[in-house]
């Protein structure tokens, strides 16, 4: 007779590999939810179908308190999909979302970003302890979930006046590099410069990401030496390279190898 037994997870210990294999900056823990912000916001946009509403995510520093909060009006969270999905290593509901949208509607399955269910766990490279606070969209109450990345979280009613989600990270003594305000400036721009949502940091009115890549401005050339000059701090390239589609033989055929971007020298 053979016994079928049930894996355990030991999060500790899947922490640690993920901090040291499978991520290689602890900066990504803000990339993972600034891209778990977006994709909520893409799927209010896709389920609500509410024709007013305009995504936003904000970000805000508090140094002395040594917090993170990223906050958005996106989908929210019901207490069934926390347990399913926020709770359940491995599962998203990005991806699952994504593959129902897959053949009825790829252009929109081709806004959301989020890949294997893992990036929220990303939070605890940067945070030794994460409070989550969401609304759902469907009206459902408000709840806090709380965690220190052990094998247990809390979960309790809460108070938000909008529907979305908010992260704060208590950020540990060893990432407090996130805690400067150009670092974390420079990160954001890094991860999410071409996002589409704006990205507000500390309620400055203009959003820190351009939410467009220069080669789909109107100007692609002008708009790449200001993208160059902002980014890389070189306001004179030696030389740009535009990257666009190209095909290639391949003998019998031909295939179009699809590019875009630049390649730039730089001064000096």
């Amino acid at each position: 007779m053979t016994d079928r037994l049930k894996f355990e997870l030991h999060l500790p210990g899947l922490l640690k590999v993920l901090a040291e294999h499978l991520y290689t900056s602890k900066k990504v823990g803000i990339r993972e939810l600034i891209q778990n912000a977006h994709d909520s916001c893409v799927r209010r946009k896709i389920e609500a179908e509410e024709r007013h509403y305009r995504p936003r995510i904000d970000i805000s520093l508090d140094a002395r308190a040594r917090t993170i909060t990223i906050s958005d009006n996106g989908n929210g969270l019901t207490e069934e999909e926390i347990g399913t999905y926020l709770s359940t290593i491995g599962r998203g509901y990005t991806r699952e979302l994504r593959e129902k949208l897959a053949f009825s509607s790829p252009t929109e399955a081709a806004e959301l970003i989020g890949q294997f269910g893992l990036g929220f766990l990303s939070a605890f490279l940067l945070a030794g302890e994460v409070t989550l606070t969401t609304r759902s969209v469907t009206g459902s109450p408000a709840l806090r979930w709380h965690s220190s990345g052990d094998e247990h979280y809390d979960l309790e009613p809460a108070e938000r006046d909008e529907v979305g989600t908010t992260v704060e990270l208590a950020i540990k003594p060893s990432a407090s590099f996130i805690l400067n305000e150009t670092t974390l400036t420079e990160t954001v721009r890094t991860y999410a410069d071409f996002l589409p949502i704006p990205i507000h940091i500390d309620d400055d009115p203009v959003p820190i990401n351009l939410m467009a890549p220069p080669w789909e401005s109107d100007d692609p050339a002008q708009a790449t030496l200001d993208y160059i000059g902002r980014v890389y701090h070189s306001v004179e390239p030696l030389c740009v390279f535009p990257l666009r589609d190209t095909k290639v033989s391949i003998g019998h055929d031909s295939i179009t190898v699809p590019l875009q971007g630049f390649l730039f020298v730089p001064p000096g």
